[in-house]
């Protein structure tokens, strides 16, 4: 069963969100989102296997919210659309509200690729979020650039011109173009970035009011898998691993070509065909099927508990 949820943001954004229920009865509900210049489509596909019907084939109701400015929750910038990091982070409390209203007898777990990866658990840190919380989170592929993260000398200074570059393009042309340049399927908004032009200036992942989301990451109370491959280039172990370190209850898979392992080396043989996919192939390549099994499973045991 599939429906589409429309829900106001605080600000009066207008969200959508799909509804996945499985043909059994859910043992629980996760908040699925996406990645950024992308939208939800990297999850569900009706014509092939996909993470989200892997998630719902395991027993969970999948929420599948098109964040903001993205897919059916425009406008995008070429309508006029404007948003920035903090308002994504913010929109996490919408999606988990709606989660709890369609679903409250059943535990809530959050998952997150890249951009709601870490959009996701930084409104975790928040004060907001001791009115409601969830009880596990996925974070796949999921990394922000830090100098403090980062450990190879030439890799920053790259980075740094990158996001430079990126942050005078959408000076200029208002947003940046990604359609355009054929790196996506959503522009992102000129806030946006600025707001990623300022954290990498500053060296530390926080809130404009100062907020330090990284610091907060210590005082989350709920369980994380972190997934991180080696053929990920944005989004590689070595950093990934050093961004995320404070969670107190940190489970961490390193997808690589000889096999996955877990924080402490040990083995994962339900992964060993999965290899070590590209940042969008973890989430789009069908090979990848026995990893959203595991991810589910994985969900299962913490939100059983």
């Amino acid at each position: 069963m599939i429906a589409e949820h429309r829900v106001r943001a605080t600000d009066g954004w207008r969200l959508s969100v799909l509804d996945l229920e499985p043909d059994g009865a859910a043992w629980g509900v996760v908040v699925a989102g996406h990645a950024m210049m992308v939208d939800r489509r990297t999850f569900f596909r009706r014509d092939r296997p996909c993470l989200a019907r892997s998630l719902c084939d395991a027993g969970l109701r999948v929420l599948l919210p098109d964040l903001r400015g993205h897919g059916a929750s425009g406008p995008d910038p070429a309508r006029g659309g404007d948003w920035s990091y903090d308002q994504l982070v913010e929109d996490t409390a919408i999606y988990l509200d709606l989660a709890r209203r369609l679903a409250p007898g059943l535990p809530l777990a959050t998952l997150g690729h890249s951009l709601f990866g870490h959009s996701a658990a930084a409104w975790c840190t928040t004060a907001a979020a001791r009115e409601i919380s969830p009880a596990a989170h996925v974070a796949l592929g999921s990394d922000f650039w830090l100098p403090g993260t980062e450990d190879r000398r030439l890799v920053w200074p790259l980075k740094r011109l990158f996001v430079g570059l990126g942050a005078g393009l959408t000076a200029a042309l208002g947003c940046l173009p990604a359609r355009r340049f054929g790196v996506g399927s959503a522009d992102e908004a000129y806030t946006y970035f600025a707001d990623f032009r300022r954290c990498v200036a500053d060296g530390g992942w926080r809130a404009r009011d100062g907020h330090d989301y990284r610091a907060g990451l210590a005082g989350l109370a709920f369980p994380v898998l972190l997934v991180a491959s080696e053929g990920d280039r944005l989004a590689p172990p070595r950093t990934a691993v050093r961004l995320w370190s404070p969670v107190p209850r940190l489970t961490t898979w390193r997808l690589a070509a000889a096999g996955a392992t877990d924080q402490d080396g040990r083995a994962l043989p339900e992964l060993a065909g999965v290899g070590a996919p590209g940042h969008m192939a973890a989430v789009t390549d069908p090979a990848r099927e026995p990893l959203w099994r595991a991810i589910a499973t994985w969900l299962k045991g913490q939100l059983a508990a």
